[in-house]
């Protein structure tokens, strides 16, 4: 026989299942002799028999006993309601636990009744899985559900702190309630973190994804966040970069914490020594930028790349003058002026296009679009399955030239590749359409030479296209199972396209090799809904429907980072250009900014946390009456889009489902009276402030509070620091707002910066 703790698991399994007979054989055997499994096991015995009818009082009681604990412990307790909850109805719905024939009618009008009574006590953002809930009405549904199975798939993991944790033992050892000390035991999983009650943001910036909270655990794994140090990509062109970006919550400030005014000291000095010098002269180049990173880079050779395209470097060139001409202009007309503000450009897409029917309108009209990296085109998916191309300038979309007719070319003429191309009919194509897809369309991408395009369907297809060719698709790739929501490219180097599909992985392919996927990405816990490739091409963020943001290792196909905290599917990604941060983008309206470095969430702007209307909000240009209206601004609508602004300037801009394009700046805020959001303090004296410095600040106030109470060790090293230190909530998201650009009635699907001062902004036109 195994060891005590094996039969007494054995025996709770067969008691759960009700499988009498062999629970009764296994306890002959084992004689049960020994009085702690005997003594167990009666306790578990008393657990099961809880009485269906008992059910509602059980749970009324632990509301009241959440309801009278101090404030500084409610929050934290209130979050162990909704998995109680859930697993309670499962328990009466599955029939388990006792009873026979018309009892089971009795156990689903209880379960009925228990869900239509305490539904309104969960959180708005739970919802919508209680509905998924109230269609389980039967036992047999419960293998069908897709919420059931991730619940019965993985534990639900809640955090609270060490004295929250012994106010709720003593609460139920007091009150013998069995049920729910079962469900503690075997479908949550409790971390007891040795610091101080979390406040209600505190608690709120993690909560919110279907199995609970990441684990303490989770990311502990080192990741390369660097760039890669290839030659070909150093532009030695002054960018508008922000050294804070790269420093202000870099590894060396989250080594050294509370090293005293000699760090600070250091800090300042190099700060002074990075903003010497007037206008953008003292600004880093974007090559010194890359070296900074070298420590936390990749070998070159870790993922195999190819050679980067000549005219490929060549653009990225010609960019880079420009900018330094834009500059350098402005700078003489604006001597007075050290920034440049950013001018938007909108495309609405109207869906009643020639040659779109109405049924195909009907069928979802626009649902993606993409730019090309040089900017030059537009494509857009449409719910009958067709992708539409429009040139954003005067140049035609030409077709390549038949093999018969290249064969005759002459390679040696300096205009071959010009040559190569040309218009039938001599007419011009300011659109393409490539047709294939039996299903819609919901993803569309451009390679960084904007030579291929890459398409997801709702027929389960990825399918790569030519923009020389204009003709069907070049390949298929017809591996996911299910409909295909997003697909994104490698950037720079191209070469790897990423898929995320409703079968709930995410699958990594490359162009030249077929049919089969490189890498398959398993282990979420709903239908993989965005994905975005880290600049350095070895690593792969992925959000999901779950709400959570999981970071993936290419090359070994290992997840290094789990992030939780959006209420809603997560919808859209980004890193950020120095490669340290990933902003995610939910249908809750939140945009949250993740640290790789260190693993933790640096703060969350807009959305479910800042739901109250500006207050002191910093004046735009336009400085309308609405922007400073009573409506809550901040209640922003579902995040569809994100785009960091190149240079490392931390800018960042989200588009909107509600026709809201915002830009926030997380680097340079504004002057305002700072509250701290693990101390609730208010700092009475005005000092400029952004997203990384509260991070940070917050950060070094929690571990100065803790060695002045003499409890530093006890707090649990640096991942508990993630519980407490995420800057979060309206008067963050009033800090970091740098403009909004509203629309009457498109939403922006897809963005993406032409350089620092140029943001390009496109969507549909809704008709409803």
């Amino acid at each position: 026989m195994g060891s005590n703790e094996e039969i007494l698991s054995a025996l709770k399994i067969l008691q759960k299942y009700n499988l009498k007979e062999s629970e009764l054989a296994l306890k002959q055997e084992a004689g049960l002799i020994n009085e702690k499994i005997a003594e167990e096991f009666l306790k578990f015995k008393a657990q099961v028999k809880d009485e269906p009818e008992n059910f509602c009082a059980n749970y009324q009681s632990i509301l009241t006993f959440v309801d009278s604990v101090p404030d500084m412990h409610k929050v934290e307790l209130s979050t162990l309601l909704f998995p109680i909850f859930v697993h309670m109805y499962l328990r009466l719905v599955s029939g388990n636990i006792c009873g026979e024939g018309n009892f089971i009618r009795f156990l689903i009008m209880a379960a009925k009744k228990f869900l239509m009574t305490f539904r309104k006590y969960q959180e708005d953002f739970y919802q919508s899985d209680i509905n998924m809930l109230s269609n389980i009405t039967s036992s047999q549904h419960l293998s069908t559900n897709p919420l059931i199975e991730s619940f019965r798939a993985s534990e639900f993991v809640v955090s609270v702190s060490t004295e929250s944790y012994s106010l709720l033992r003593q609460f139920l050892q007091d009150k013998e309630m069995n049920v729910i000390q079962s469900i503690l035991r075997e479908q949550l999983s409790l971390e007891i973190i040795n610091g101080p009650p979390r406040s209600k943001l505190q608690v709120d910036c993690r909560r919110g994804a279907l199995f609970g909270e990441a684990r303490l655990d989770a990311n502990k794994e080192p990741v390369l966040y660097g760039l890669l140090r290839d030659p070909a990509l150093d532009l030695p062109v002054e960018m508008d970069a922000d050294p804070g970006f790269n420093d202000i919550d870099g590894s060396n400030v989250d080594n050294n914490e509370d090293n005293g005014d000699q760090s600070v000291a250091k800090k300042k000095k190099r700060k002074d020594g990075m903003m010497s010098g007037s206008g953008h002269s003292g600004r880093p180049s974007l090559s010194k930028d890359v070296s900074k990173s070298d420590s936390n880079s990749p070998a070159l050779d870790r993922i195999p790349l190819p050679k980067l395209r000549e005219s490929y470097i060549e653009s990225k060139q010609a960019l880079s003058r420009e900018i330094s001409t834009l500059l350098r202009n402005y700078q003489q007309r604006n001597p007075q002026k050290s920034s440049i503000g950013t001018s938007t450009v909108l495309y609405t897409i109207c869906n009643s296009q020639a040659g779109e029917s109405t049924l195909a309108i009907r069928r979802g009209g626009v649902t993606c679009c993409s730019f090309s990296d040089d900017s030059s085109q537009l494509a857009a998916g449409f719910g009958s399955g067709r992708i539409r191309v429009w040139s954003l300038g005067p140049e035609s979309l030409r077709r390549m030239l038949p093999a018969s007719e290249l064969s005759l070319l002459d390679k040696d003429d300096s205009r071959v590749k010009t040559n190569m191309l040309y218009d039938e009919n001599d007419e011009t194509h300011l659109t393409r359409d490539l047709l294939g897809h039996l299903g819609s369309v919901f993803g569309v991408a451009f390679s960084p030479d904007r030579q291929l395009i890459a398409s997801a369907s709702s027929d389960g297809t990825v399918r790569l296209w030519s923009t020389l060719i204009w003709g069907g698709a070049l390949t298929a790739w017809r591996d996911h199972l299910l409909p295909v929501w997003c697909v994104t490219w490698a950037p720079t180097y191209g070469h790897y396209i990423a898929t995320g599909g409703a079968d709930r992985s995410a699958h990594l392919y490359a162009t030249d090799h077929a049919p089969d996927a490189l890498r398959v990405f398993v282990g979420h816990k709903g239908d993989v809904t965005s994905v975005c490739i880290h600049p350095n091409v070895n690593y792969l963020a992925t959000g999901s429907a779950d709400r959570a943001v999981r970071l993936f290792d290419v090359r070994s196909g290992k997840l290094t980072r789990i992030y939780t905290g959006h209420k809603g599917s997560v919808q859209t990604l980004a890193f950020s250009p120095c490669g340290r941060y990933l902003a995610s983008g939910g249908w809750c309206g939140t945009t949250c900014l993740w640290d790789l470095g260190s693993g933790q969430q640096v703060g969350q702007l807009g959305g479910y946390s800042a739901s109250r209307a500006p207050v002191n909000q910093p004046s735009n240009d336009f400085d309308s009456q609405e922007a400073n209206s009573d409506s809550s601004q901040w209640l922003t609508g579902p995040v569809v889009s994100l785009a960091f602004c190149p240079g490392n300037s931390g800018r960042l801009a989200s588009g909107g489902l509600e026709g809201a394009l915002r830009i926030w700046n997380t680097v340079s805020g504004w002057s305002t009276a700072v509250t701290t959001p693990a101390t609730g303090n208010n700092d009475d004296k005005n000092s400029k402030t952004n997203l990384l410095a509260l991070h940070r600040f917050t950060k070094q106030q929690f571990v100065r509070q803790n060695s002045k109470n003499n409890k530093s060790s006890g707090v649990g090293g640096h991942n508990v620091l993630g519980y407490y230190s995420s800057a979060t909530g309206p008067d963050v998201s009033d800090a970091c707002a740098s403009e909004v650009f509203f629309t009457r009635r498109t939403s922006v699907l897809g963005l993406h910066y032409v350089h620092p001062y140029l943001l390009l902004a496109a969507g549909p036109y809704n008709q409803t």
